[in-house]
């Protein structure tokens, strides 16, 4: 994913062959596994960021810009752009005499940018935000960094049996404390996912300025209708994601969301969780009880203290509420998150009644 070739040819002079591509060796099937999988499963992962309702904020149009839904035409394209670049990875001498194969690369630049540009719009909304950057940016600074000083590091001071004892070392802990174990695996994944678009423009620019180096011709008609027929579809796909992003948006509701855990919880047995059922303006019904108030009111006191905190608050409890909220089916279970949210009710109510002394006799659910 550098631009820099993984082991550049020692003699530029010799007869170009398939040897010559940037990407060689065990390189070639570390880029076919992150061309092929990391994508699909960053389209995947993008579900979980779905605006819950019509926020208007700039961060629910990218999103729904992303879903598959939205990106059909789009996907034709990357698959064409991936689908050549696994061919230069079989077999570059061969592949790479053919313009379709070479003008797939150069597309496939075109489409990184842009999701990279997607990206970058939708996680970096403050200057804090940029730190995202140092993994972005990683396949470029650490192969340096490992010339410049890390190998030599590793050579004179690790050794394999201390990579050993490590790796026990995190079985036996990840037996102990579980969920907690997966998470520095979680937080890689994360970043590489985060990272996919931009690594994915690198591997495509250092195979499109190799490719227009050394194999490029003239151009002529037939590839003129070539690169027509792509632009037009390009064109489409774009047309078709924007329309299909504000049909998607005008099915969200118009209300905020509720806490997914709290909703959840109060679908329990009504004599333990207090809940009953409330109709609301739209003309939906839900089950409400005293604690999805208190953290409603909750949120809505730190929406209007500090909206900033809210707002990042928010997107991390969008991202982990609603998955546990979807494994809350049964009563027993609602009984249990209503119980385990207790502790966080009581904490809750008791802010609030310093703040609002007649807290318990409003309502947000009537």
């Amino acid at each position: 994913m550098t631009l820099e070739s993984p082991n550049p040819p020692s003699d530029m002079s010799e007869p170009i062959d398939s040897s010559d591509f940037p990407v060689r060796g065990w390189w070639k099937i570390f880029y076919a596994a992150f061309l092929l999988v990391i994508p699909a499963f960053s389209f995947w992962a993008v579900q979980a960021l779905k605006p819950e309702w019509q926020s208007g904020d700039r961060e629910a149009y990218l999103t729904l810009l992303l879903q598959a839904e939205a990106l059909v035409i789009f996907l034709f394209l990357l698959a064409y752009s991936i689908l050549c670049y696994t061919l230069l990875l079989l077999n570059a001498d061969r592949y790479a005499k053919f313009f379709a194969v070479r003008f797939g690369i150069y597309t496939g630049v075109l489409l990184a940018l842009q999701y990279t540009i997607l990206l970058g719009m939708y996680l970096f909304t403050n200057a804090r935000s940029l730190a995202i950057l140092l993994v972005w940016f990683f396949p470029l600074y650490f192969p340096r960094l490992y010339r410049l000083g890390i190998a030599q590091w590793i050579k004179r001071f690790i050794r394999p049996w201390m990579i050993a004892v490590m790796l026990i070392a995190y079985i036996v802990i990840a037996y102990f404390i579980q969920e907690q174990a997966i998470l520095p695996v979680f937080l890689a994944l994360l970043g590489i996912i985060a990272s996919a678009p931009f690594w994915s423009l690198l591997i495509a620019i250092q195979a499109s300025v190799w490719l227009f180096k050394y194999h490029e011709a003239n151009f002529n008609l037939p590839r003129g209708l070539g690169v027509t027929a792509w632009v037009a579809a390009y064109i489409a796909a774009w047309r078709y994601d924007i329309l299909k992003m504000y049909e998607m948006y005008a099915e969200l509701p118009l209300v905020p969301p509720n806490c997914y855990i709290a909703t959840a919880a109060a679908r329990g047995h009504r004599r333990l969780v207090g809940s009953r059922t409330v109709h609301l303006a739209s003309g939906q019904s839900m089950r409400v009880n005293r604690q999805l108030q208190i953290f409603k009111f909750t949120e809505l006191a730190l929406l209007a203290v500090s909206p900033g905190f809210h707002k990042v608050m928010r997107r991390m409890y969008d991202s982990m509420g609603r998955p546990l909220a979807r494994t809350i089916r049964h009563p027993l279970l609602a009984d249990a998150a209503y119980l385990l949210l207790k502790p966080f009710e009581w904490v809750a109510g008791y802010i609030l009644k310093r703040l609002i002394p007649e807290i318990d006799s409003i309502s947000i659910y009537n």
